[in-house]
């Protein structure tokens, strides 16, 4: 063997170690595991550290997390990744779920024994619409369940007014390519994040959407970045090659490549969080550190269907079902 490879196999059994007796990992070592080959001993060593921390963390228990999707309309941020852009003019049609469907869905989502429930809008809805629903939903589920807000950009004083309405949280992202595929500056984005730092709201955090093209290096950045903002729950997602989009062409990772990336987010996050997440729910990476996956209604940026329960969505029995299948408690 190489004694380049040797050495590297080496220094990630000490990382690995020093990850089991709970040490933090630092970026060059996130990369050295980010590097490791998918088909390497190495690599099955990567997703056991990571399972056994999770497993031990988490008390071997799996979460289901909720999203009603409340608008398919067209969006003037343009991620080259959604469906909702609106110059790929692939929404003919907009849609917008009225209240009482939303609040149906959010009762359907309580009898079915989800964990917490998210809203989603486009980056354009109205602020003042989403509290109003926000706060109706609020008054019919239980109070000490976690209610997340997944929406555009938004400063201090409107954070304040989401935990007003009664959210808990939000999902929030400097997204892989943010300014390059996205009309949406990193700025932004930033500004975001430290708002919802310096409130009361859990952050939400995710490194998506990886696709073939993002360097080792663009992701360890996202991975410290949620770290740097005090990420309650992180997640990794792979982008979804949605038809006659831009980024279509670029095609997806596999779900072993994801698989690795959910393992080293998973190690580097440590005992920082409460939960990791993997998205679209994926039985590789539910055995490479993440426990936590999404049932969904409504739209979907990544579906072309209107309601994406009838698509890429999964029923709340079907995420049980991944869970089971990993050896999840529910």
């Amino acid at each position: 063997m190489d004694s380049n490879k040797v050495k590297d196999s080496q220094r990630v059994s000490e990382i690995l170690n020093k990850a089991i007796l709970g040490e933090k990992i630092n970026r060059e070592e996130a990369k050295l595991l980010l590097n490791i080959d998918i088909h390497s001993k190495d690599m099955y060593r990567l997703l056991s550290c990571s399972n056994e921390l999770s497993r031990k963390q988490f008390n071997n228990r799996g979460e289901i997390y909720a999203q009603i999707g409340i608008n398919n309309s067209l969006c003037s941020k343009n991620c080259d990744f959604c469906v909702f852009g609106e110059k790929h003019k692939l929404i003919l049609d907009s849609l917008e779920l009225d209240r009482d469907d939303i609040l149906k869905r959010g009762k359907d989502f309580l009898k079915a024994d989800v964990e917490e429930i998210f809203l989603m809008v486009t980056a354009d809805y109205d602020f003042e619409n989403f509290l109003d629903i926000g706060s109706r939903l609020r008054e019919v589920i239980p109070k000490k369940m976690k209610l997340v807000a997944n929406l555009g950009d938004f400063d201090m004083s409107r954070a304040r007014e989401l935990e007003k309405a009664g959210f808990t949280g939000a999902y929030h992202i400097c997204r892989l390519g943010e300014g390059q595929s996205t009309e949406i500056s990193k700025e932004e984005r930033l500004d975001t994040l430290s708002a919802i730092k310096n409130s009361k709201l859990d952050l939400y955090y995710c490194v998506e959407p990886i696709g073939p093209e993002h360097t080792i290096d663009e992701i360890v950045d996202e991975i410290f970045r949620g770290l740097e903002y005090d990420v309650s729950v992180m997640a990794v997602m792979r982008r979804i090659p949605v038809p006659n989009t831009p980024l279509e062409n670029r095609g997806q990772i596999s779900e072993l490549e994801l698989s690795k990336i959910c393992a080293v987010t998973r190690i580097a996050c440590g005992d920082s969080i409460r939960a990791m997440g993997v998205h679209e729910p994926s039985l590789l990476s539910l055995m490479s550190g993440a426990n936590q996956i999404y049932a969904e209604k409504g739209c979907n940026p990544r579906d072309t269907r209107e309601n994406t329960s009838e698509g890429r969505g999964f029923s709340v029995d079907r995420a049980k079902r991944f869970l089971w299948e990993c050896g999840w408690k529910y």
